[in-house]
């Protein structure tokens, strides 16, 4: 198929607001952007992010697809889940998004602890995930020095954003690439406008309960249980998951391919969102096989059947070199 005509600057012209929704869960306010028309593909930011992680990709996919992209609970314009709540409540979070919007099955995006959501939600309900896409993200586990750093930069950044101005302050080039360089390869920009969206999004009341419930997490999850395709997709200078994790979680699927992004690091789909956009539009062109109607049923894995092999485009993954 070919490549999206929307480019990843396309949501500068876009009316988020038009498009945004909110919907009650369990008593509490879950919101989310519905953009697009065609079979649906859900997608679940990373523990500092929201929807607006998508915002580089959303216009490119929603040319073909109906795109909800979420507030996971205590992230964007979520309310928070109770304290005791397990990991589970996301994925039940989810189901009932979906519900609510009628939807029987969808494609699945996930990045860092959304990936972990998105597996979740695949192992628990394989008749409604036609395939995932995993970003830097699923059932791999952090290691005590990496989770240990992540919520030093987290505290450091919740104590920044309580400063009068400091918003306005961290959209400048320098210090807003230093708030970034956890997740982002030195070699990669963020444009100041992307990055005024996000920053404020990096600091949100659900980040700590999230941190303590991913670690519970990994210890139930069986991979086993997730029998839809899965595309990997993985910057190559990762330093929160190394691409070694990511080789780790492909061996443990059952049906996988991992490719791995040259010159990005943990935040590939807006790092290097054309890359990106041909990866997942490829991938989803394949297993949604009625693009042009409602998701039914599951594209089969002989469908896409290769041995697996790390890529660094998306013109070789396009051409069918990844097997």
């Amino acid at each position: 198929m070919g490549e999206p005509v929307a480019t990843a600057e396309a949501w500068r012209r876009v009316d988020w607001d038009l498009h945004l929704n909110e919907v009650t869960v369990d008593g509490r306010r879950l919101t989310y952007v519905d953009y697009g028309d065609g079979p649906p593909v859900l997608m679940v930011h990373g523990m500092a992010g929201s929807w607006e992680t998508w915002l580089a990709n959303i216009p490119a996919l929603g040319e073909r697809h109906r795109v909800i992209a979420v507030d996971l609970p205590g992230f964007g314009g979520s309310e928070p889940l109770p304290t005791e709540d397990s990991f589970g409540s996301y994925v039940s979070s989810l189901r009932a998004l979906l519900d609510e919007l009628a939807i029987p099955s969808v494609a699945i995006v996930g990045h860092s602890l959304g990936g972990l959501v998105a597996l979740s939600f695949a192992a628990q309900e394989p008749d409604r995930t036609r395939c995932v896409i995993l970003v830097s993200g699923g059932g791999v586990e952090l290691s005590s020095i990496r989770l240990r750093a992540i919520q030093i930069v987290f505290r450091c950044l919740a104590a920044v954003l309580a400063v009068p101005g400091a918003h306005r302050l961290l959209t400048t080039r320098v210090i807003g690439r230093l708030v970034m360089s956890p997740a982002v390869h030195a070699g990669r920009g963020v444009p100041p406008d992307l990055l005024r969206r996000m920053v404020p999004q990096r600091v949100s009341p659900g980040f700590m309960d999230a941190v303590r419930r991913g670690s519970e997490q990994l210890t139930v999850l069986d991979l086993r249980l997730v029998t839809a395709p899965v595309l990997l997709v993985w910057g190559r200078h990762d330093r929160i998951l190394p691409v070694a994790a990511g080789e780790k979680l492909d061996r443990s699927l059952l049906q996988s391919r991992l490719v791995v992004v040259e010159g990005a690091g943990h935040c590939a789909m807006f790092e290097d969102p054309d890359e990106f956009l041909g990866l997942a539009t490829n991938f989803l062109d394949m297993q949604l096989v009625d693009r042009n109607g409602p998701a039914v049923g599951r594209a089969s894995a002989s469908s896409w059947d290769a041995p697996r092999m790390d890529i660094g485009s998306a013109e070789r993954y396009g051409d069918g070199n990844a097997g």
